[in-house]
């Protein structure tokens, strides 16, 4: 399927990795099961930030219209995962969805935090939209969101985990089918070198120090699990397993033919 669509198997379940765009990587995850069309986020969307996202296009592209999908699973709010909720014109994106968003998280953006601080790494444009597009996105879609709580299954197989750090309500997305598990950690890695260093910290991190201590629980849970983990950032597909290294993690990416059963 290229460069923009990876296709696997969770189990009995087909999955794909799509590329929201083509200036940065953001991968999103859709599920497909034998009851439901699942999106796990949705990008930066069409309308408050350009270039324009293509995960409508690519969605098209295997067959799947937005009125298919019927559960969008937010891992949180930041604009480039909540984003693409809305169209253009203000409406659902996905307008047959049920829209799912932890109940911390939607605490936590209700406050009106500030984001990120000044800082060298990003420019003032980049920390607005970090702002302005999940307040933007979260009152559009206040009467829409169905608030739950971690653990709490969302389909059969599929549930989130609290994950906090990034974001207070951040959570990790596990999906589980026939033996085999997919853990979508999101915005807990960027580059695979830096878990290299158990206390790395991104300086997109809210709370780096509940974050460190995060992902060393997941990572650890995914190793004991053997579980596939699929990243946001991570260069296309975004997908790998990880392994101890030291006193840190080492990631081995995934690739159709290192496939660990738990």
């Amino acid at each position: 399927m290229g460069k923009d669509i990876f296709s696997f198997q969770i189990g009995n379940l087909e999955c794909f990795a799509i590329r929201d765009g083509d200036d940065w990587d953001r991968n999103i995850l859709l599920i497909k099961t034998s009851q439901h069309q699942i999106l796990v986020d949705t990008g930066v969307g069409r309308d408050l930030y350009s270039p324009p996202a293509l995960l409508l296009d690519r969605l098209r592209a295997i067959g799947i219209l937005p009125s298919a999908i019927d559960i969008v699973i937010l891992s949180h709010a930041d604009f480039d995962h909540i984003g693409g909720a809305i169209d253009e014109n203000g409406n659902l994106t996905f307008p047959n969805a049920r829209y799912v968003l932890p109940q911390a998280e939607w605490a936590f953006w209700s406050t009106k935090p500030e984001r990120l601080p000044l800082s060298d790494a990003y420019d003032e444009e980049f920390r607005r939209l970090a702002h302005t597009i999940p307040q933007t996105r979260l009152m559009q879609l206040q009467n829409k969101l169905e608030l739950i709580e971690p653990e709490a299954e969302i389909a059969p197989g599929i549930r989130m985990i609290a994950a906090p750090g990034h974001t207070p309500g951040y959570v990790v997305i596990e999906i589980s089918s026939n033996g085999e598990k997919l853990m979508y950690i999101g915005d807990l890695i960027y580059d695979p070198k830096d878990i290299e260093n158990p206390d790395w910290h991104s300086v997109f991190d809210f709370d780096p120090k509940q974050v460190v201590l995060t992902r060393n629980k997941v990572f650890a849970s995914a190793v004991r699990e053997k579980a596939l983990l699929m990243a946001s950032h991570v260069p296309f597909p975004g997908m790998g397993y990880v392994s101890h290294y030291g006193n840190g993690w080492r990631w081995q990416e995934f690739d159709n033919t290192n496939r660990m059963k738990t």
